[in-house]
This record gives C-alpha cells, structure tokens and sequence, in this order.
C-alpha cells in the first residue's frame, strides 16, 4: 500500500507522543531523585545521634531560662529541662546535652551551619522578615509577658506619667506592632526611637536617650538585676503591652527534627493532660488506652520510626515529670519568671493522642 499523508501525519503525532512521555518520565524520575536527595540530607537526627550530644541554643539575654549552678556544675531552668527531654528521646541518656547561650538574632545562622540542632526562644520577627529566615518555627512552647522598663519619673502613680516620652524600639520587631495597639489604646503617644539591633535599643536606654524599653518580662528583669542591681532610678512597669510566643526552633534543612522534636514535646503535653507522673507511672504502664501505650513505649514500633528510644518517657517522668509539672517548676508563679499558669482552659492548644 502506497504511503499517504495520513500515514506520516499519524507518524508524526506517535513521535510526538513518545518524546511527551520521555519528557514526562524524565520529569518524574527528577522529581523523585530530587526527593530522595532532600531527604537523605536532611540529616538532623543522624547528625545527633552519630556526635551523642543535642546543642540547644538559649537566648543568653534571658539567663534565667539556662544557667550553670556553681555548686552542682549542672545546667538548671526550663530551656535546660526541654533540652533533656531531647536528649533522652534521642540519645537515651537525659544528660547528654549542651546549652548554648546566643543573641535570638544570631540564631537563624547558628542553625545553619551546625552550632546548635535546635533553639529555644522567642523569635520575635515579622511574617515577613521570617520567611528570608532558615530557621523554622517547630512548636509554641509557652507566651511570655512583653512589659515595659523605664527610668523613673518622680510622683508617677501610672502609665500616664509617660505621655509623649520616647521608647527604644527595633525597627521591624514585633515589639513595634504591641507597641502601636497600646499607644492607640491608651492615647499615650510614645514617641518611637528606632535603631537597627536590640543591643543598640537597650545601650541607648542605658545611656538615658529613650525613658521607656520594651521587651520579654523575663529579658528585663534580668537586665535590672545586672545592669540596675542596687540603683532605685530604673523600675519594671507593671503593666503588659503583650505576648510573645516562645518557640522551639531548627533549620529548615532538617524538617525531619523538626517532627520528632514537636512529637517529643507533644508526649510531654500529653502526659500531663492525661495526668502521668512520677507518682502513678508504675498503674499508667498497663493502661489499654493505644495513645499511652504508644506514649510510654509499651508498643514500640511507633517511636521507633522516630528514630527515638521507645522507653524514653517512662525515665523522664520520673525524674523530670511531664510539661506541666516543669512549666510549674521553673516558669511559673513563685518562680523568677513568674508566668502565669497554663492551660487548655486558657486557650492552650490541646496535644494530640499518640497514635
């Protein structure tokens, strides 16, 4: 049969077909390389578990959320309680860890290049300027009070005495945003001093150019009893202007930590609402509940795609306790930082069942 135009239009389209799906599959097979290739490094947890210690960043402005004591040589407050429970999940020993004290703004490249695996702080950026950021936000830890530090004004008997005086403040910062509802709502028309870093802000509020400082309640008690210590011309105003979350924080490049450090502190959360302690851990372990089955490592197979000890929690709650019971020890009321007591009634969000 003679060959027609036909037959060489219908060649054509066949070509064409078989180049489509050569493209498509070479696509694919890029997509899926490319997949593999972002996951095998992530390599958070590895890098962990092959060095044997967890490096936990701590904000080194607030030093009552880490601190060596002189007497026992051992790391105390809240940052270093989550970095335990890290530790035990991942390494199976709650000592194995590092604080590392650093500026929160120093954070982002410490994360990157390895200094720290994860950081605990309250990165108080913008939506904008966090996405130009590698760090991730991985869990909300707990709010912290942002009040107000100021050279004292004599005969003042509230926040009025204020009106018109300038405030040091971070161009950019979250600070700034609290700060314009609270002028809005109080009509005190705080007069904004910016400067580029927080160090330049509280340095020029040392030197007296501004009256008032914004910041973390705990940050400004802690720059009171250092910088201030004995000296009655600088007070903390009672009043607070807003919340700040607290976050634990990794790279971007490591979202596999990222997971298993929300989880780590959802069992934490978890054991508290479901009221496990050191008291009543030996009747939880023959719960029948799936959730504390899974939690406590009775059924082992989930924490182990975690790349985690199964056991971890059992350990650590008896000596350590769960979140609630460490949130009261070292951040709550009667404690230095003297935060307010947590709960889902308060708007806490609920941790999820461990299954």
């Amino acid at each position: 049969m003679p060959y027609s135009y036909f037959d060489g239009y219908y060649n054509t389209i066949l070509v064409n077909k078989m180049k489509l799906n050569s493209l498509f599959f070479s696509v694919f097979l890029s997509c899926f390389v490319y997949s593999g290739l972002a996951m095998s490094a992530d390599t958070g947890v590895s890098n962990i578990q092959n060095r044997g210690t967890v490096y936990c960043g701590t904000n080194k402005n607030h030093q009552d959320l880490a601190y060596k004591d002189k007497d026992d040589g051992l790391w105390h407050g809240f940052d270093a309680a989550v970095c335990r429970a890290l530790a035990a999940a991942l390494l199976g020993n709650k000592e194995r860890f590092e604080m590392k004290p650093m500026r929160i703004e120093d954070s982002p490249k410490a994360l990157e290049n390895g200094t720290i695996d994860v950081m605990l702080g309250e990165f108080s950026l913008p939506a904008q300027t966090e996405i130009l950021t590698n760090a991730m936000n991985v869990d909300i830890l707990y709010y912290e009070k942002v009040m107000l530090l100021a050279h004292k004004i004599e005969n003042a008997t509230s926040l009025e005495a204020y009106k018109d005086a300038k405030i040091c403040l971070v161009r950019s910062s979250i600070d700034t945003y609290y700060l314009n509802n609270f002028n809005y709502k109080y009509k005190l028309n705080l007069k904004p001093l910016y400067f580029a870093t927080r160090q330049q802000a509280t340095e020029a509020f040392y030197l007296n150019r501004c009256l008032l400082l914004p910041g973390s309640s705990n940050e400004l008690k802690t720059i009171l009893n250092t910088k201030f210590k004995g000296k009655d011309y600088v007070e903390l105003l009672p009043e607070v202007i807003g919340l700040r979350p607290v976050y634990l924080m990794v790279d971007k490049s490591s979202p596999n930590l990222g997971i298993t450090a929300k989880w780590i502190l959802n069992a934490l959360r978890l054991a508290e609402i479901y009221d496990i302690n050191s008291n009543n851990l030996p009747m939880m372990l023959s719960d029948k509940d799936p959730s504390v089955q899974n939690l406590l490592g009775n059924q082992t197979s989930l924490w182990e795609k975690f790349n985690v000890y199964p056991t971890w929690m059992r350990k650590f709650i008896s000596e350590e306790g769960n979140f609630g019971e460490m949130y009261q020890r070292h951040l709550g009321p009667g404690t230095a930082l003297d935060l307010d007591t947590i709960s889902p009634e308060r708007g806490l969000a609920m941790p999820k069942p461990f299954i």
